[in-house]
């Protein structure tokens, strides 16, 4: 069976194209021309250049491919423009629809998020579940939110019309090697030797290691029950983000001196250097933002009995086993790097 693969430098998408080819499928994997591909030809898998918002590039992708999994999106959450979510996120999701329709793709697989719930994930004791309408609002804060809530509302589209069979899912905090955003966060949080904790804020997260998430794409993209269906990527109990932080210390090893300091100090902190960066107009996401410092308050509280119930899945890395494998990664990524 062939599979395409979008976002295949990522760390889902890299996760998606490992564990693929695993399983015995033929991998074909979307890239661009200046993404760093050194992973991506150690995987044996076929790399095709072209672009989500290049409709052309895309028809060439897809064309003889049984499932496609779309895992490309801008994500950088608190960061960019509107112009840049929607070009990448929205309309690219278009475009691969439209491309995967025209070539008669069987089976079409989004990767979207939690956040499409809205507060109804970010507040409250109450895991959202597949039924939870999805309210994510249109703000600077949310683009990443709103873009994948409208790609979401493409897919469904396309699934409602006949053009393909779209399955879906929707991640919670995913980390992994190639992550640039919870464990990248993390990692280098604590890598120093003096650790200070944002006031008293410890949030419950639906941490979920990339090769877990992986195995629920598969099986959602091959299941016929799970044709025009969405599924939570959740444990089965959420973690706090204090214990997850404590796994990354004892996978990096060491000694630390732990304090805190008030959320309000770091909060404008973080608002500096975002403000510094935004003025220099560097196109990188800044380290430290707002984005990183609300993670460190917000909830990521969701329900992924679906997918345990309706297809047997349940997540196996546990977060010791997951982060060890990360800061294994990370060391032999940074010492290739120097």
């Amino acid at each position: 069976m062939k599979t395409l693969v979008t976002g295949s430098t990522g760390c889902v998408g890299s996760g998606l194209v490992e564990r693929l080819i695993e399983k015995g499928y033929e991998v074909r994997a979307l890239s661009r021309k200046t993404s760093d591909l050194s992973h991506l030809k150690s995987t044996g898998a076929e790399i095709v250049f072209g672009d989500v918002q290049d409709y052309d590039s895309l028809l060439l992708a897809v064309k003889g491919v049984d499932i496609v999994f779309h895992a490309a999106a801008k994500v950088t959450p608190g960061w960019g423009t509107w112009q840049e979510f929607e070009a990448t996120t929205v309309k690219g999701t278009e475009n691969l629809l439209k491309a995967s329709a025209q070539e008669k793709v069987p089976r079409f697989l989004q990767v979207s998020s939690y956040t499409v719930y809205g507060d109804a994930c970010f507040k409250g004791d109450i895991p959202a579940d597949e039924t939870t309408p999805c309210a994510a609002c249109f703000s600077p804060d949310t683009y990443y939110d709103y873009a994948k809530l409208l790609a979401e509302q493409a897919c469904w589209e396309h699934h409602r019309q006949g053009k393909i069979k779209v399955s879906m899912i929707r991640i919670g905090a995913a980390y992994g090697p190639r992550d640039r955003l919870l464990a990248d966060r993390i990692y280098r949080y604590v890598s120093f030797p003096i650790v200070l904790w944002p006031g008293r804020v410890n949030p419950r997260y639906a941490v979920v290691y990339v090769s877990d998430i992986a195995d629920l794409a598969i099986l959602a993209a091959t299941s016929d029950k799970a044709i025009g269906q969405v599924y939570n990527v959740a444990p089965l109990e959420p973690v706090r983000l204090k214990e997850f932080t404590k796994a990354m210390i004892r996978a990096q090893g060491g000694r630390r001196i732990h304090g805190t300091m008030p959320y309000s100090v770091a909060y404008v902190w973080c608002c500096l250097m975002e403000g510094i960066a935004t003025l220099r107009r560097a196109k990188e996401m800044p380290f430290l933002n707002r984005y990183s410092i609300d993670i460190m308050r917000t909830e990521c509280l969701l329900d992924g009995s679906k997918a345990q119930r309706e297809l047997a899945w349940e997540p196996k890395v546990s977060i010791d086993e997951g982060t060890k494998h990360y800061v294994e990664w990370r060391r032999a990524h940074d010492k290739k790097k120097k």
